[in-house]
C-alpha cells in the first residue's frame, strides 16, 4: 500500500517549495518537460515573462557573486545589489506592460530581440566610461580633488552602472511601446 501510494505522488506533477512559495509552476531543472509544455504552447505570455525576469535576476546574481569573491564588499555593494534587482524586476514589468501584459504577444521574443541593441548601446557607453576613467583617473580621482579618491571613484562608478540599467531598462521599454505603435498602424 505504501509503494502505491509513493507511485501515484511520483506520476503527479511535482511542484517543488519554491513553486508552492511562488504561488505558480516553472521549471527551474527540467528542460525536457519545459519544452513539451513550450511545443504544446502552454506557456502563458505571463509566464514567459516570469522566466525572464528569473534570467535576468539570476544573471544579475551570478556576476554579482563573481564580482563578490574579489571586490571589498561593503554596505554599497549590497544596496547596489539590491536596487539593480528592484530596477530589473520594475523594468521587466513595465515593459510587460507595454507589451500590453497578459494580451499581448510573444513577450520573451520581443524582450530576447530588443535587449540585443539596448546592450549593445549600453556596452558601449561602459566602454566609453571606462576609457575616460583609466585614462584621468591619476588627474581627476586625486587627493586635491577628493578627500579619499577611491571613495569618490568607488560611488561614481556605482552609480554609473544603477544609470546604465536604468537606462537598458528605458530603452527596452521604448522598444515595446514602438512595437505597439507599429501594431496599432497595421
Amino acid at each position: 500500500m505504501r509503494f502505491a501510494h509513493f507511485v501515484a505522488q511520483k506520476s503527479a506533477p511535482f511542484r517543488s517549495p519554491l513553486n508552492l512559495a511562488l504561488g505558480f509552476r516553472m521549471h527551474f531543472w527540467n528542460i525536457k518537460d519545459l519544452s513539451k509544455e513550450l511545443a504544446r504552447d502552454l506557456v502563458s505570455e505571463s509566464m514567459g515573462m516570469k522566466y525572464l525576469l528569473a534570467f535576468t535576476l539570476l544573471g544579475l546574481f551570478s556576476t554579482y557573486l563573481s564580482l563578490w569573491m574579489g571586490a571589498v564588499r561593503n554596505w554599497l555593494f549590497y544596496f547596489e545589489l539590491v536596487v539593480l534587482s528592484v530596477i530589473a524586476i520594475f523594468g521587466c514589468l513595465q515593459a510587460f506592460a507595454a507589451n500590453g501584459g497578459n494580451v499581448g504577444r510573444s513577450f520573451v521574443l520581443r524582450a530576447i530581440c530588443i535587449s540585443v541593441p539596448a546592450s549593445i548601446r549600453v556596452s558601449l557607453f561602459s566602454v566609453v566610461f571606462a576609457l575616460i576613467t583609466y585614462f584621468t583617473f591619476d588627474h581627476v580621482f586625486t587627493g586635491e580633488n577628493f578627500g579619499d579618491p577611491l571613495r569618490a571613484y568607488t560611488l561614481i562608478s556605482y552609480s554609473v552602472f544603477v544609470g546604465l540599467s536604468i537606462y537598458f531598462w528605458v530603452l527596452i521599454v521604448g522598444g515595446f511601446k514602438d512595437v505597439r505603435a507599429y501594431e496599432q498602424q497595421t
